[in-house]
């Protein structure tokens, strides 16, 4: 399939065989000069395919095997017509072989082949497409194998990441937006986020509950001694990494939550009181009970979009809510995304330590952090405090990671890693102090390297603007806007209204389609639907509403 011919170099050229076309291109012919089409019309008459499927269609070059494989598509499927190589993709569209009117063809140019991700994971969102696979149509793809494998890859990621994603709010949504509408009530009592961007010229560490978390505490006692003085950093951690630090003697300035279950209580057991200086800063679906615990005036509010929408377009527009940040899955990343917004310039650098998104066989957290200690509470003579199974679970597999060192991970895990390579690799004076774990493609540093400044600031921050009385006025006005929408929408749902039919039918999808949070943690919550059942469920979700707000 790959015989070398004499033609002007880059040139393409269609060759008559016997039983149609092939063509030559770059001295390589891309079809049999026997039976051009032979190969990948008899591949998709072999091929099964499920309904919802995304056939990535590479380099599809004359079309031979797309009749084939429309006539056999289930429901709910698309073919994707990717060609990387421009010279073809000119080629197949002055030959006419990628024009189609049929709707479950999608053609991608070659320069839009690097946002087909996104495009999949839109697509995505109505909940019909559940995987994809890939068909290699012709030789053409051996001008750019690699960038195809890394496009499946990604279009594949992306497709499991929105229903990773789908699965957690099925989940939690629910809980999610029930603390969402709890936290707004404290949200005027709160120190503002923003209160501390661009603000702190110290140098920043951030935390993770990691191994290499404890690594470098030990290496901060040998050098600083804190007990005799505050650390000359500004300290941020992850929720789990709190307890680690307050018992080597290091109180973080500030610890980052995301958790919006109960049990994420254990690790602040003794850590957090109204007297401390360290600042919580929580998500708004975190759990409330943190904010009892910590007291509104320690507590920052920032905003983790765990779902999009229109009521949450909307929200994010209101003047009382703090900024938005994309869901990252990890409060660690999330602690490093508003670490780099803190510091007062890019001159002012950020060290991590604890993210190794990776462990050890027997040890999966730093010591002290809560899995440690529950494992050793639960230890006894049959059940060794070291955690072995973690370490040979299914999905988990061995990686080199940083020195060369074999590390444990997971694929969750794994994705971490990618997530934070994707966000924050060559960021400015972002360093990695940790000396475990997977490599995240940071500059490494040690001890000794940490710049410090014992003439910066402490990290106080500037007074916020009293706008408690409007913000109030403000959030009452939406809560009671967002309760009377409910009440309307009930009596739609319970037919005290005169309505019916149709009319019925718009006025209830006015109402219930914009407030996703009634319907996003449904298992078919992928988009609103007027269906009887669908109804029913939202008419159950109203009431569990009505009560917190």
């Amino acid at each position: 399939m790959e015989e070398i011919i004499n033609q002007k170099p880059c040139a393409v050229q269609k060759i008559e065989t016997s039983q149609g076309f092939s063509v030559s291109y770059k001295e390589h012919i891309l079809y049999s000069k026997y039976n051009p089409g032979k190969n990948i019309i008899t591949l998709v008459e072999k091929l099964q395919l499920l309904p919802g499927t995304l056939i990535l269609c590479c380099s599809p070059l004359l079309g031979y095997g797309m009749a084939e494989l429309l006539q056999k598509l289930p429901e709910n499927c698309l073919a994707i017509l990717c060609e990387a190589e421009q010279t073809l993709y000119d080629f197949s569209e002055t030959e006419g072989c990628l024009k189609t009117t049929d709707g479950r063809v999608l053609k991608i140019p070659p320069e839009k082949l690097s946002e087909l991700p996104i495009e999949i994971y839109n697509l995505a969102k109505c909940g019909l497409y559940k995987r994809v696979i890939r068909l290699d149509f012709s030789a053409g793809i051996q001008f750019n194998s690699d960038f195809y494998n890394r496009l499946f890859s990604a279009c594949s990621d992306s497709l499991m990441t929105f229903w990773k994603n789908r699965i957690t709010l099925t989940k939690f949504g629910r809980r999610y937006s029930k603390n969402l509408f709890e936290n707004l009530h404290y949200l005027t009592k709160t120190k503002p986020v923003t209160d501390f961007f661009g603000n702190i010229d110290k140098p920043i560490i951030v935390f993770g509950a990691g191994e290499s978390t404890q690594d470098l505490i030990n290496r901060l006692l040998g050098r600083y001694s804190p007990y005799n003085g505050k650390l000359p950093f500004y300290i941020l951690c992850a929720d789990t990494a709190l307890q680690p630090l307050l018992k080597n003697g290091i109180r973080p300035d500030g610890v980052f939550i995301e958790e919006a279950q109960s049990v994420i209580m254990k690790a602040f057991i003794g850590t957090l009181k109204a007297s401390d200086k360290t600042r919580v800063f929580a998500g708004l679906s975190s759990l409330p009970n943190l904010v009892h615990k910590a007291g509104v005036e320690n507590t920052s509010f920032f905003f983790t979009e765990y779902a999009e929408g229109s009521f949450f377009d909307s929200l994010k527009k209101k003047s009382f809510m703090p900024p938005a940040n994309l869901p990252f899955g990890s409060v660690g990343l999330t602690a490093v995304y508003y670490a780099l917004k803190f510091r007062k310039s890019e001159e002012v650098p950020v060290y991590i330590a604890g993210l190794d998104f990776s462990y050890r066989a027997g040890l999966t957290h730093t010591k002290g952090a809560l899995a440690h200690i529950l494992r050793l509470i639960q230890a006894n003579r049959i059940a060794p405090p070291e955690n072995y199974a973690a370490a040979y679970g299914l999905g988990t597999e061995k990686i080199f990671g940083k020195k060369g060192h074999l590390v444990i991970t997971t694929p969750t895990l794994k994705s971490y890693a990618g997530m934070f390579q994707s966000y924050f690799s060559g960021t400015k004076n972002l360093f990695d102090a940790g000396e475990s774990g997977i490599d995240l493609g940071l500059p490494k540093v040690n001890i000794d390297s940490l710049v410090t400044d014992t003439h910066c600031n402490e990290g106080e921050v500037k007074e916020a603007e009293d706008n408690s009385n409007s913000f109030e006025k403000e959030i009452s006005d939406f809560l009671t806007g967002e309760r009377c929408a409910l009440e309307e929408l009930r009596n739609l749902l319970t037919g005290k209204t005169g309505l019916k039919g149709n009319e019925l039918l718009s006025e209830i999808e006015k109402l219930a389609a914009p407030r996703e949070y009634l319907y996003l943690h449904f298992a078919d919550g992928c988009q609103y639907s007027s269906s009887q059942s669908f109804l029913n469920r939202i008419r159950t979700e109203i009431d569990f509403f009505l009560k917190i707000l």
